[in-house]
């Protein structure tokens, strides 16, 4: 088992080392002259050379919180998404929602996206350098130079919005909110020490960055789109998605509503087949019509274990599928995690076997079979599952029935520990040079844009079209060909039953369709954070493997890191911590 290393890199001082790599060459033995050599004199010399700069920008997406060391701490995890199937410190802290102020996911979280936040500002900074020294730019090289420095605010935009959602004092839901603590806002780079020391800023201040990075990046990217070897870069749909959603997050709802219509009526996005859409987790149909903004990741061994060293993603390791292997049990990885019990329920499966021989049973598989094809469960369950014994891997033109999970120094007897299908390798055998896959991870795409526009129509009162989006979503789930007409599996009200028993779902259309067709994506905790969920939550999952949920309202943020708080004299800790 590979061990999580923690990090104590105080991530200020990144901001002082790019300033020493670019700002700190004096004349004499380190005098460096030849313009084939980067120095503050000749750097940036180029347009390509802020490409550069931008290609490591797009890099760093795959760090934080997406990178699957965290990603399975701070999403799956946090959500319940997941649960155990192995136990260590990191793991046991994150399911029980109780992270500390030296847990590595909390530290690495916060550097990578001030690390990345860093970039972006030293690539702005080479940007408006580059302009001062070529003040005769024709407009095509113009053109290129802003479309550079329109990407790199979207990206800076992304981080902080990362940052304010996991570590402010509170998302925002009321006017009052935005005076409460959220991060440090960085303009610049640090040359000094003392220049590393800065307070949190207030929510509100930081929303404000987020959004006027956005809006100069709109301004900037407007309709631009990309093909080829350019499709990964963010479009300007893709901003205008993200603005949509800060508008959302900050209650803006008539802004949310107008740019979110303007992304539905203008992008010439849709809603791709159910048939296409149930492969789009598992290397096939990326940059689908549907997708607004992707993780670009490559299949990539060339690295090994290490992250930073390949251009892939291994969380297929840690939600690894179980299968048959024999007589046994074998895993397509680690099998670290689980799908959490309480998530078939919720998308209406009722069957609550537990043994091997109860899951593999003709009977109990064959009332799984007329749930699934009477869509009387919602089919999205199998989409993002592996159901025991039902559903099936496949390599080596061999079939490997999917297993029930078994723990690693926890016990999952008494679950039914079905395995995730989302994002994990189900047609090779990890072990054979598949440790680090190309399944891209969806960023944003229309059925979030769909969802957060009936949001925002529900709080301006357009109760009706806020129901029909709602609706469109989920009509596709259930395999409707025409997502704009209405249908049997249709929503009569906002306030209509769902797949779920809960009583935070069960009669919420909107929130269930959040949770259910955003499943293990990365966006349900902050909606279960904006909507002060908490309770209701830990109440519905009551209990990982290793232990109770016990909620408490300062569980909705993540501690400052503990190294934080000891090298930034000006740093506050959040309360509870």
């Amino acid at each position: 088992m590979k061990q999580i290393k923690k990090i104590g890199t105080f991530i200020f001082v990144l901001f002082i080392i790019f300033a020493i790599t670019f700002f700190s060459c004096k004349k004499g033995v380190l005098d460096v002259t030849d313009p084939n050599v980067f120095s503050a004199d000749n750097y940036p010399a180029t347009i390509d050379d802020l490409n550069m700069e931008l290609n490591d920008v797009y890099g760093r997406f795959r760090a934080g919180f997406y990178d699957a060391d965290w990603y399975r701490f701070v999403s799956l995890s946090r959500d319940h998404s997941a649960d155990q199937a192995y136990t260590a410190l990191d793991f046991d802290e994150a399911a029980q929602l109780n992270f500390t102020k030296t847990n590595a996911a909390v530290g690495v979280l916060w550097e990578k996206h001030y690390e990345n936040i860093a970039k972006c500002v030293n690539t702005l900074s080479d940007i408006d350098k580059y302009k001062n020294k070529n003040t005769n730019l024709n407009a095509a090289d113009i053109e290129r130079i802003d479309l550079i420095e329109g990407q790199v605010r979207f990206a800076r935009a992304w981080n902080y919005m990362i940052l304010v959602n996991s570590y402010g004092e509170t998302m925002i839901t009321t006017d009052a909110d935005k005076a409460k603590m959220g991060v440090p806002i960085i303009k610049k780079l640090a040359t000094i020490i003392s220049e590393t020391q800065i307070p949190r800023s207030s929510i509100g201040e930081v929303w404000t960055y987020i959004i006027d990075d956005l809006k100069a990046s709109e301004a900037i990217l407007k309709t631009k789109t990309w093909t080829g070897g350019d499709i990964a870069r963010a479009s300007g749909w893709a901003v205008k998605g993200m603005l949509g959603k800060a508008y959302i997050y900050t209650q803006q709802w008539a802004l949310a509503s107008a740019k979110l219509k303007e992304v539905i009526d203008g992008s010439g996005k849709t809603l791709i087949p159910f048939n296409e859409f149930k492969d789009m987790f598992g290397g096939k149909n990326e940059f689908s019509n549907e997708s607004l903004f992707e993780l670009n990741l490559v299949k990539d061994e060339s690295g090994g274990w290490s992250v930073s060293d390949n251009v892939g993603i291994r969380l297929n390791i840690y939600i690894a599928p179980a299968f048959v292997d024999g007589t046994g049990t074998g895993k397509n990885g680690f099998g670290n995690y689980f799908v959490h019990d309480k998530n078939l329920s919720r998308f209406g499966f009722t069957g609550t076997a537990t043994l091997p021989d109860s899951l593999q049973s003709p009977t109990y598989l064959a009332q799984s079979r007329t749930w699934r094809n009477n869509k009387t469960v919602d089919p999205r369950l199998w989409v993002y599952t592996f159901q025991p014994y039902l559903d099936s891997l496949n390599w080596d033109n061999v079939a490997k029935p999917a297993a029930k999970m078994p723990g690693e120094g926890v016990s999952t007897q008494t679950n039914q520990a079905w395995c995730f299908q989302k994002y994990v390798l189900k047609d090779a055998f990890v072990w054979s040079g598949n440790i680090s896959i190309g399944h891209n991870m969806y960023i944003l795409r229309l059925a979030e844009i769909y969802l957060l526009y009936a949001e925002a129509l529900i709080k301006t009162g357009e109760n009706v079209t806020a129901l029909e989006y709602i609706n469109k979503v989920h009509r596709r789930a259930y395999s409707q060909a025409d997502v704009n007409n209405p249908g049997v599996y249709d929503y009569a009200s906002l306030t209509a039953a769902t797949e779920a028993t809960d009583p935070a779902l069960k009669s919420d259309p909107l929130k269930y369709e959040k949770g259910a067709e955003l499943f293990a994506e990365g966006t349900w905790w902050f909606d279960v954070c904006r909507w002060k969920m908490g309770k209701s939550e830990a109440d519905y999952y009551a209990k990982v493997t290793t232990g109770n949920l016990i909620w408490e309202d300062y569980k909705y943020t993540l501690p400052i890191p503990l190294r934080e708080m000891n090298t930034n004299a000006q740093m506050k800790q959040n309360n509870g911590y």
